[in-house]
């Protein structure tokens, strides 16, 4: 189902066609490829089309699965662990940081 947006003028888009329509169209940037990935040469000749290039990157580096024991996965034991208590402060130090001292403010006559 395609999707229709309405642009700033009120002017109703659909993008699924717009993307069709413009699928062979040079895409701007250095990478040398139209709007499909299609890698172009020269006057934008397609070189290697898409599903090439994406078949030699899978025999290159392999797909990687769900059942891929070399994938490494969080122990069910972290996950559920519950997070470690804050330490507590004893002592002068400790009383001095939880609890500042309050400032007394002296009137105009130097009395408190």
């Amino acid at each position: 189902m395609a999707k229709i947006y309405k642009s700033a003028l009120g002017r109703q888009v659909d993008m699924d066609q717009l993307r069709l329509a413009n699928e062979d169209v040079i895409a701007v940037g250095n990478m040398k490829v139209n709007a499909r990935g299609d890698e172009l040469g020269f006057g934008g000749q397609v070189l290697r089309t898409r599903n090439d290039v994406m078949n030699e990157h899978y025999k290159l580096h392999g797909t990687l699965s769900r059942n891929d024991p070399e994938i490494q996965r969080p122990d069910e034991t972290f996950l559920h662990a519950k997070p470690p208590e804050k330490p507590t402060l004893r002592g002068a130090l400790a009383n001095a940081i939880l609890k500042p001292p309050v400032k007394q403010l002296d009137d105009q006559d130097g009395e408190k």
